[in-house]
């Protein structure tokens, strides 16, 4: 028998590690987190700022699960993972299963393989309580503005609007951003350069400082009269210099999720979860981070491969600058194992894997080195500037040329495509009769965010952190308030296409601008707090308390906006409806519940106004002879009783559809648990399309309420 219970987060790597640590140990997950704030009321007392916490419904099977395991093991260990969010489960796993001092270890590890959980072993601690306060600080927060504001919010718009400490100053940026292009005015200017007729390759662009209003753009046309035409000029400086070409920084989350999005279309979202997988199958360090350097040992392993590969390494680990705010608890994102070239279960997976894997290996390789030309022309003639004193015109012209391509040479995925340029050999102090042309320009609005950009320019300004950007994009899309900017080329997909605000978006922003926790410092000061909690230099009152109380004088007061509801007729009764929307679009609802009672719950919407429901369809259940009616899901119809009461006594809950005819759904195949004897049923999960089985109890014996299938048998443990 195991003697020890190593508790992790998730069911596949528990299924890695089981087969990393042997029989001696018995590896279990929690499934994510297992306690949270309650459901539906605010769980925080506003005076002494407790939060109250209890075992989420879906986690209860599981605690009781893992309390059945304690009695067997003298050894408990919490792995789960080494961020603020892994720390806090823990310590929630230690007050659920009632985990006293001394009772359990707490270890943390970098890369699911042998050395990784070996290295973790051997450096058992204390569950970092700093952490876990910086953690439930940002959940706290998190719910004081979800519950105090999301309603005051969603009454002064007559809707359903939620609040979030950093969705909603996501959603703010978003909005700004279209405004300014909105308002933008083009700005008609003149690019001016010089050619000369010894080298017609050869552009020197005017240093246009001293002749442009903003010291961009050239727009007055007399000094563009001034400038242009037959000039004679000097070359009064040349130089040519060597520069080291660095290599390209490893990924960190940020800059995984960006170059996933621009290389191979991936979302946030999606690029998180192929990152996790390959976490949790041992094929990458942690993906969480916004350290963009490897650690030592992670270096000596790229070297090692670019030997294996018979090419000449660089032994000099190359250093990058990281962000004021960045927490660098863990290094870049590398590949745990070098020499695998392919790995992953999914194409997102190996795409992902791919260039986590190039970026990190390329650091192993010697720098490239450039020469990079300059050639400074000066005008005989001086001519009035902007600010109406005489001076020579400037003209610079540059060049470019690889003389090592170095790590460039091996970039397969993110190819190096620089094109030489070339400067002639002119002499130092030589005259030349040139000619200055005018080309016609204008100033471009900036572009829309990204989801790319979006994060990026959220980390920028301290808002948010690595863990959590993927969720803050989810949550601004499916609730509304920003969507894609429709691809304008037929047959094209953008791989990264444009975020736009939608009318709820606007909303929102502009109904919550004057509340404190919208301004991007005020934002960054709570980001940089949660920091200073972590490291024990700040308590969870001294934030959560002032924070709280400036949320409530806000609300009192600030919140500003006319009704937003759409309020049409129905097309059925006549009465008031008012327009909803949820992730899938937008439907109606009556204003009075009482009027639904009489007509339809909820009424389809066409084009931004209510339609009249599709005729109800209905039958005679096969086994029940009741009445039924049919419903559709995802396209895909089935039956359900009219009359729920009916359902019990029948015995079936969905009826299956035949060409828009009831069936009774076929019986699932059924076995018996060889450990406890108890009946399990065959199910099958469309989300991840693969079948499994399930015991008849919600508590079995055994203590696996899930069992995997293999080729349409129960997989048991003993026949694994």
């Amino acid at each position: 028998m195991s003697k020890t219970l190593f508790i992790v987060e998730s069911p596949a790597k528990a299924k890695k590690l089981s087969t990393l640590l042997g029989s001696q140990y018995t590896v279990k997950a929690s499934v994510g987190h297992i306690r949270d704030l309650p459901v539906k009321s605010l769980g925080v007392d506003l005076e002494s700022l407790q939060p109250t916490y209890e075992v989420t419904d879906d986690k209860k099977q599981v605690v009781s699960g893992l309390r059945r395991f304690l009695k067997d093991h003298t050894r408990i260990i919490l792995a789960t993972d080494p961020d603020r969010e892994g720390e806090a489960i823990a310590w929630h796993l230690k007050a659920a299963l009632n985990l006293k001092e001394g009772t359990y270890e707490r270890v943390v590890y970098q890369e699911v393989t042998k050395a990784g959980i070996a290295k973790a072993l051997s450096n058992p601690r204390d569950i970092d309580m700093k952490i876990v306060a910086a953690q439930e600080s940002r959940r706290v927060l998190d719910r004081l503005i979800g519950y105090l504001v999301s309603p005051a919010l969603a009454q002064k718009a007559g809707v359903r609007l939620s609040a979030g400490r950093v969705q909603s100053v996501a959603v703010r940026m978003v909005v700004e951003r279209e405004r300014a292009i909105e308002n933008f005015q083009p700005l008609p200017y003149k690019a001016i350069f010089l050619t000369i007729p010894e080298a017609p390759e050869l552009k020197a662009e005017l240093r246009a400082k001293p002749w442009a209003e903003d010291e961009k753009h050239v727009t007055d046309p007399l000094i563009v009269a001034l400038l242009t035409g037959p000039r004679k000029v000097r070359l009064v400086a040349s130089e040519n210099k060597q520069t080291v070409v660095k290599q390209r920084e490893p990924l960190t989350t940020v800059s995984m999720q960006g170059l996933s999005g621009k290389l191979f279309g991936l979302s946030a979202k999606d690029t998180m979860k192929a990152a996790q997988a390959l976490f949790e199958q041992g094929h990458i360090t942690y993906h969480r981070t916004d350290n963009p350097n490897v650690s030592d040992e992670g270096f000596q392993k790229a070297v090692a491969q670019v030997q294996a590969e018979g090419m000449v390494p660089s032994l000099d680990k190359p250093a990058f600058k990281t962000s004021v705010d960045a927490q660098e608890a863990h290094e870049a994102i590398r590949p745990t194992d070098f020499s695998a070239t392919e790995v992953g279960d999914s194409v997102a997976q190996k795409q992902v894997y791919s260039i986590i894997r190039e970026r990190a290996l390329l650091l192993a390789l010697p720098a490239g080195m450039d020469s990079v030309a300059n050639m400074l022309f000066k005008t005989h003639e001086a001519f009035t500037n902007i600010e109406g004193a005489k001076m020579q015109a400037e003209y610079l012209a540059k060049g470019r040329i690889v003389l090592d391509p170095g790590w460039r040479m091996a970039a397969k995925i993110e190819r190096f495509t620089t094109k030489d340029t070339h400067l002639p050999n002119l002499d130092k102090g030589a005259d030349f009769n040139g000619t200055v042309k005018a080309e016609k320009k204008e100033t471009q609005p900036p572009a829309r965010f990204n989801e790319h950009t979006l994060t990026k320019a959220l980390e920028a300004a301290g808002i948010g952190r690595p863990s959590t950007y993927a969720a803050i994009l989810e949550n601004i899309k499916t609730r509304n308030y920003v969507e894609f900017e429709a691809t304008k080329s037929a047959g094209k997909t953008k791989t990264s296409p444009p975020l736009k605000p939608t009318d709820r978006g606007f909303y929102i922003v502009d109904a919550l601008i004057n509340l404190a926790f919208m301004n991007y410092g005020y934002t960054r000061e709570v980001e940089r707090s949660l920091d200073k909690i972590a490291h024990g230099k700040m308590s969870y009152k001294g934030l959560v308390g002032p924070v709280l109380k400036q949320i409530q004088e806000d609300v009192e007061t600030k919140i500003q906006g006319e009704s937003l509801a759409k309020v049409s007729q129905c097309p059925v009764c006549t009465h008031p409806v008012v327009q909803h929307t949820n992730k899938k679009g937008a439907y109606w609802m009556h204003r009075d519940k009482a009027h639904s009672e009489q007509c339809e719950l909820f009424i389809p919407d066409q084009s931004g106004y209510p339609a009249k429901p599709a005729p109800k369809i209905t039958s005679q259940c096969p086994n029940c002879n009741k009445p039924i009616k049919q419903l559709t899901k995802n396209r895909n119809a089935f039956w359900v009783h009219e009359d729920k009461a009916d359902q019990k006594p029948c015995g079936v809950t969905f009826i299956d559809d035949n060409a828009g005819k009831p069936v009774m759904p076929i019986p699932p195949k059924t076995s018996l648990c060889v450990e406890c004897g108890d009946t399990i049923k065959r199910c099958y999960s469309s989300k991840n399309d693969k079948h499994f089985w399930v015991h008849s109890k919600k508590k079995p014996k055994c203590g696996n309420y899930f069992i995997d299938d293999r080729e349409g048998e129960p997989a048991f443990k003993a026949e694994s």
